[in-house]
């Protein structure tokens, strides 16, 4: 007989989805703060929720799926750069316990992504699209003045306005927030 909580149309199912779908930039956020490749990254999200779906009936309904997600997810980053140890330049289980912790105490990464997005849908159409074009995954000033045919001097005073711009209302947001 199959598990019940398998099933897409049980109450358990559905109870999960929702607390993931709410935590997920969260947790997202949380990972690619530990994990420095941008493929790697998802790889550990995909990993980070098939453990948590699989261990959903040990959390506690009522307390915080937030905390108990990211717990998980920094097991997960643990065992990423646990097979990673053969390059180079890697993490140790402390600094990234560090790294974890510091994050776990950080709230408001949710209202800050938030006002990040305002800020940056106040840009002009052509400084938002140099941005995304710079922090695209592999994304470079030189990658973006390859695309673009300017000069890369040009950019670097382009991206330097962008981001005073970005900044200035980050800080306004911010200070109207707290």
């Amino acid at each position: 007989m199959a598990d019940k909580k398998r099933n897409s149309d049980s109450i358990e199912y559905q109870l999960f989805i929702k607390l993931y779908l709410a935590n997920e930039r969260r947790i997202y956020g949380f990972v690619r703060a530990l994990v420095p490749n941008w493929s790697d990254v998802d790889d550990v999200i995909q990993e980070t929720a098939a453990v948590l779906w699989s261990k959903f009936d040990q959390f506690h309904k009522g307390t915080n799926f937030s905390a108990w997600a990211l717990k998980i997810a920094h097991f997960q980053v643990l065992n990423y750069y646990k097979n990673q140890k053969k390059d180079k330049l890697y993490f140790s289980d402390e600094m990234l316990s560090l790294l974890a912790e510091k994050n776990f105490k950080n709230p408001n990464t949710d209202e800050r992504l938030s006002i990040l997005k305002k800020c940056l849908q106040k840009l002009k159409a052509y400084e938002l699209s140099l941005i995304q074009l710079r922090y695209e995954p592999d994304g470079s000033t030189r990658k973006v003045a390859e695309q673009t045919g300017k000069q890369l001097h040009v950019l670097y005073r382009l991206y330097n306005k962008i981001h005073a711009k970005l900044l200035f209302c980050i800080r306004q947001k911010l200070s109207e927030v707290y």
